[in-house]
């Protein structure tokens, strides 16, 4: 009888296997959630913006950022999201069944500061009902030299019916003096240099890339730290109008007389002082000259493409703000104005045979009841601004020959 051989049974994994397996599996689902949330719902750490070899800089398509206004974690921040076309807000209409109106200009129009629903170009296409689309085509940092060359791109590709352009009486003036993309010859007419940006300048946006690209808990982390270790401001900005004068005849200098090609402070606000406080400075009558140029260029660029132009100019948070915290003391500064920086631009832009709607006046009828900027030391409109802005520029549009898709 052939010897029965009992099986050999293998042992059952021990309990602790079974607990570091599932440990592991656990962690694991946990490290890809916390990546796809961060990914996805609340990029913090994100990048928006980066380098190009024509505008300076321009935004990332299909890229995404949080952009804290309070320093908490807790505030949820705000979600800013750029499409695959490179532009704040949603894609483009397929099959563009509406009248299309693009809207150019700096931070004012891509408003990080406050959701896309309570932005200037939002609130415009709220005005009109949806029956009008709008593209967000503003970029943070962007003088009216930057807003020239994209529009050159833009314009043929998006082929818009109408074109909104913000100007802001803040610094529009003279971001071109520190962009060293365009300049003026002899006879005051536009020409075009190549320009790149500072080594410091480059660093920060590689290395602002880079974190972009960290581990989703890594990118948490960081953020909980900055943001927690926020100093609230408790007092004005330290810089003085004496500062400010003082770097804008160095900027001067360095643009028309030095031949400076490396642009310097491009997401840097500064406020145009020189212009405001001493408008019969070289530097003063350069800037709203160099405008005018560029308003001209962009005046022809629309005009040789039968698209209708206006401008809007914003006045900045100093001149209209009373809770901004940078001030003018008239007493050592007899020729400022409120106005000024926004009338000088509205000059320069009617002079460019271009309509235009300058909003000093809607504002200062209603600033001192109506909290319209983000401030105190943060120069730009909220969406009590943004709202009125987009109602007044419906209404500058209404009956428009120009705008008839509009009626």
């Amino acid at each position: 009888m052939p010897e029965v051989q009992t099986p050999v049974l293998s042992k059952p994994p021990s309990k602790w296997r079974h607990r570091l397996f599932y440990s592991l599996l656990s962690l694991v689902v946990s490290l890809l959630a916390v990546e796809i949330f961060v990914r996805t719902a609340w990029p913090v750490h994100g990048c928006v913006l980066g380098l190009h070899g024509e505008y300076l800089h321009a935004p990332i398509p299909n890229s995404s950022t949080v952009q804290f206004m309070e320093p908490t974690l807790a505030s949820g921040g705000i979600v800013v999201r750029v499409n695959s076309h490179g532009m704040l807000g949603p894609e483009p209409d397929a099959g563009r069944k509406r009248p299309r109106v693009m809207v150019f200009g700096d931070s004012f129009v891509m408003s990080e500061n406050e959701p896309y629903a309570k932005t200037f170009a939002a609130q415009l296409g709220k005005q009109w009902e949806g029956r009008i689309e709008v593209l967000s085509a503003g970029v943070t940092g962007y003088g009216p030299d930057q807003t020239l060359l994209r529009m050159g791109e833009f314009l043929p590709r998006y082929e818009p019916d109408g074109v909104v352009l913000v100007l802001c009486g803040y610094n529009d003036l003279g971001d071109p003096i520190r962009n060293h993309l365009v300049h003026l010859d002899k006879e005051g007419e536009l020409i075009f240099s190549k320009a790149g940006v500072r080594a410091e300048e480059r660093d920060w946006f590689e290395e602002n890339l880079a974190d972009s690209k960290r581990w989703g808990l890594d990118r948490l982390w960081r953020a909980h730290r900055e943001v927690t270790g926020w100093q609230v401001a408790t007092r004005g900005n330290t810089a003085t109008m004496a500062d400010y004068l003082r770097a804008h005849r160095e900027d001067h200098l360095a643009h028309t007389e030095m031949g400076e090609t490396a642009a310097i402070g491009l997401l840097r606000d500064v406020y145009d002082a020189d212009v405001a406080l001493k408008p019969e400075w070289p530097s003063s009558r350069y800037k709203v000259r160099l405008m005018e140029a560029i308003l001209k260029e962009i005046a022809s660029l629309c005009r040789s493409a039968s698209i209708p132009l206006i401008a809007v100019v914003v006045p900045g948070g100093p001149d209209m703000d009373p809770e901004s915290w940078l001030k003018v003391d008239t007493k050592h500064y007899p020729d400022y104005k409120r106005d000024t920086l926004s009338n000088q631009i509205a000059g320069a832009s009617g002079r460019a045979g271009i309509q235009t709607l300058n909003l000093f006046s809607t504002f200062d009828g209603v600033a001192r009841d109506v909290d319209l900027y983000v401030g105190p030391v943060d120069p730009h409109w909220n969406a009590n601004g943004m709202g009125l802005g987009a109602e007044s520029c419906a209404q500058f549009l209404v009956g428009n020959r120009d705008w008839p898709f509009l009626n």
